[in-house]
Parts: structure tokens; sequence; C-alpha cells
């Protein structure tokens, strides 16, 4: 009885698994990031997202960040986001605010490095009769807890990493965990102004009568000085 209560249970979480919406998606990012003293950075960046299967326009996006390293396990960062996310049907742009304040701890062990980043965000849409018919998303805070851990390999400038993020929403009557993100992918370091990120993500909605899961591409390219 046991053995075909166990099979009942792994062919329904098998077609659970199989009955989300399905969607492949491509980020593209390119940033640039100063650095003004040994604790202060800042940076801004423009990001350009496809979705249905990379057949359409998701969102562009506009970012600015400032970075304060506290010691060399500890950093702080503030930033912002101007979101256009695209409303296919209607053929238009909602804009959103996105404000972000976020702290990293990280811990290198030989060549692992192991990290903890806490970000809480908030967003509010730029277009209040839209913001009426999905409040839900309006002025809503999130709080993201990302784990990570990056390997190092010897004389080679690419860094394998792996990540797993949760999603929770806060002073909200909705279901508080909403998601979660599994990432992996390299870092790329090309002499000491340029850096590459390709990799691959998977996004999971949890609690909701229609789950849609997302296969993202990442590529992103920074210039640091």
């Amino acid at each position: 009885m046991k053995k075909y209560l166990v099979i009942i249970i792994l062919s329904a979480n098998a077609a659970a698994l199989f009955a989300q919406n399905t969607d492949w998606r491509l980020w593209t990012e390119a940033g640039i990031e100063a650095k003004l003293s040994k604790k202060w950075t800042i940076g801004a960046g423009a990001e350009y997202r496809w979705k249905n299967d990379i057949g359409a326009t998701d969102q562009i996006r506009g970012s600015a960040d400032v970075g304060y390293k506290l010691n060399k396990y500890v950093k702080f960062g503030a930033g912002y986001e101007l979101i256009a996310d695209k409303k296919q049907k209607k053929d238009i742009f909602v804009y959103r605010n996105r404000f972000i304040l976020q702290a990293t701890g990280s811990y290198k062990y030989a060549r692992f490095t192991a990290s903890w980043r806490p970000r809480l965000q908030t967003t509010v849409l730029g277009d209040e009769e839209i913001a009426k018919k999905v409040g839900a998303d309006n002025y809503n805070w999130v709080l993201r807890n990302r784990f990570g851990l990056k390997y190092n390999i010897p004389k080679v400038p690419v860094n394998p990493y792996a990540s797993f993020e949760l999603y929770n929403r806060l002073f909200s009557e909705l279901d508080s965990y909403y998601k979660n993100r599994f990432a992996a992918g390299v870092d790329i370091n090309i002499g000491k102004h340029h850096s590459f990120d390709v990799g691959y993500k998977l996004d999971n909605e949890v609690f909701v009568s229609q789950k849609y899961r997302f296969n993202i591409i990442n590529v992103g390219y920074t210039f640091s000085f």
C-alpha cells in the first residue's frame, strides 16, 4: 500500500509540473561600475527582456545603484529601477518605479565563496489607472533571500556559480511565499575592467491556480573601473 501511495504522489507531482505554463525568455544587460574609494561604488545599467519563447518584448529597464563595503564580509546597497513593462494586447508600456535596499554577506573558504543576499524592494506603478486594476502589485513590499555559491577555477578567468532565491510578500493579504528562482552560470573576467555573466534561471510561481515556470537565458556585460 505504501509503495502505491508513493507512486501516486510522484505521479501527481510530475503531472503538476508538466501542467504548468512554460515559457523561454532571454534577458540581456549591460552595465558600468565605478569604484569611488575602498568602500564606495556606484553603478548604472540597461536591460532588455524578451518573453513568449523569445518572440516578443517583455520589459526594458534602466537602473542606478550605490554600494558601501562595511568589511570583507558585508556590503550594503541601494538602488532604483525604471521598468517599462510591455502590454502586448494594447501595445503599450506600463512604467514602474522600483526602489531597492539590500545587504550581502559573503564568506570565502579555499576557492569557494558562499553568500547570502537579503533584498527589500517596493514597486510603484506609474499609470494610476492601470495601477487600480492590478492593485496587488502596486506599493507591494517584497523580501528576496538569495543564497549562492561560487567557485574560482585556478588560473582560469571563469567562475561557475549557483544560487537559489525565495520571494516573500510583506504586509500583504496575499500568500507571503509566492515564487522561487534557481540560477546557474559562469562569470567570465577579461582583464581588470571587463566581465561577462552567462547563465540560466528557472522561475517557479507557487500557490496560485495558474502556475507558471519561466526558463530564462541571461547574458550580461559589466565595465568596471
